[in-house]
């Protein structure tokens, strides 16, 4: 009986984007990563992964234009003067 009802929750549950799946795995990984209880030998992994995902969501941010995208500015030169050293 409660087999059938997890299941139908599952069913009516909205299926997850790229981006929010991504969003909740850094919330998983974060959270495991910052768990005093964590083994010290699974840190390099999940810490590594947990950048991974970062990176991804940097990534999608920029290729959809969000508002925490890394933006490139222009910066211009002056011209190099010697005798200001």
């Amino acid at each position: 009986m409660a087999a059938d009802r997890s299941r139908r929750a599952t069913r009516k549950a909205a299926p997850l984007d790229y981006e929010g799946m991504l969003r909740k795995t850094l919330t998983r990984l974060q959270t495991a990563v910052f768990d005093p209880d964590t083994p010290p030998r699974d840190l390099a992994s999940l810490s590594r992964r947990m950048l991974e995902v970062c990176r991804e969501l940097e990534r999608l941010e920029s290729e959809n234009g969000g508002a925490n995208a890394p933006t490139a500015t222009e910066v211009e030169d002056e011209p190099f003067d010697p005798s200001e050293i």
